[in-house]
């Protein structure tokens, strides 16, 4: 069991770091060359590329997760502080980049470009659910206590710019000014911006 368990530890770290690769290396030749068309790609219009950059992220995003949790089971437990500031963070930021979903809907979520949506959470981040996805990734690092899982949550940023970058090309093709005031008016993850306005919001309410 234990070399099976070291044998899935040193797969799903590889299966990560490939898949990483591969997937930041098509998202910088579409930000070179747009007319490929891989991201954004709608299942209806581009199912081939779709599933191809989704089925890369998602592999990554398991690999991730797999690494971790095997690590805990090759290097033991640990200690209790760990999973008292990892654990609460995890869930929450998971729970938050939830709510987004919810939040933006599914459509736009995944490629449509039927609203542009600025409030809410998107008052204060223009990728709210990119932001969370990492800070989670931080928190399953801080519960396994592995050092390697917060590499990748930093490679899993990296990953998250390159789809921004070839995102608002997009949106600002599909949505022309308004989009614009709202990249001068919003941060593309988060800043002094998001902290000013949620500071206004709270003296508002009390």
């Amino acid at each position: 069991m234990t070399h099976f368990t070291e044998l899935a530890h040193t797969v799903s770290l590889t299966a990560a770091a490939l898949s990483a690769l591969a997937l930041a290396a098509l998202l910088a030749a579409n930000l070179v060359r747009p007319s490929l068309g891989m991201w954004p790609a709608a299942p209806d219009t581009a199912p081939v590329r779709h599933h191809l950059i989704f089925g890369l992220f998602r592999l990554f995003c398991g690999a991730t997760i797999a690494f971790a949790l095997t690590g805990i089971a090759v290097n033991g437990w640990g200690h209790w502080p760990r999973y008292a500031l990892g654990l609460p963070l995890m869930v929450a930021a998971f729970g938050v980049t939830l709510w987004g979903y919810r939040f933006l809907g599914l459509d736009n979520t995944y490629c449509d470009r039927s609203g542009l949506v600025t409030g809410g959470i998107y008052a204060y981040s223009r990728n709210p659910q990119y932001v969370t996805s990492v800070l989670a990734t931080i928190g399953l690092g801080v519960t396994a206590g592995s050092t390697l899982t917060l590499v990748l949550a930093g490679v899993l940023f990296l990953l998250y710019f390159l789809f921004v970058l070839n995102e608002e090309r997009w949106l600002i093709h599909g949505y022309g000014r308004a989009f614009v005031r709202y990249m001068r008016s919003t941060p593309r993850f988060i800043g002094l911006r998001s902290l000013i306005r949620f500071r206004r919001e709270v003296l508002k309410t009390t």
